[in-house]
């Protein structure tokens, strides 16, 4: 299952490239955790919890765009290295920056969505690292 599982999490980042919000929302649990380790380790529950984490990441960008780089196979767990390209709204200066993004998948559907700064807890988190 876990290539499916890598394809589930491709899937995923190109329906929210397209903007199919919907084809993405789909790919989610109803029960979906959403954990986001920096800067204040925030909890966010079901798919709304997954908007309002992203309206909250997003928050002072005039524009934003996650681009997937790698994609790491863990069995019920995929790590996606992914570069964030952001425009600041006020200041206009693009900023780019490496994150890590941890989903666990069971029946089809991505349960937990872990987003972390550092590749070391990344791993962790997927049972990649000791």
């Amino acid at each position: 299952m876990s290539q499916e599982n890598v394809d589930l999490v491709r899937a995923g980042f190109a329906a929210f490239e397209r903007g199919d919000m919907t084809g993405m929302l789909d790919l989610l649990a109803d029960d979906l955790v959403v954990y986001r380790a920096d800067p204040d380790g925030a909890t966010y529950r079901g798919k709304e919890g997954f908007l309002e984490a992203t309206a909250d990441w997003t928050e002072g960008f005039s524009d934003w765009a996650v681009v997937p780089e790698e994609f790491i196979d863990a069995g019920d767990f995929v790590v996606a290295q992914v570069r964030q390209v952001v425009r600041g709204e006020a200041s206009g200066i693009s900023v780019e920056g490496a994150f890590w993004f941890v989903f666990e998948v069971h029946d089809v559907r991505v349960t937990r969505l872990s987003f972390y700064v550092r590749e070391i807890e990344a791993l962790e988190a997927a049972g990649l690292r000791e």
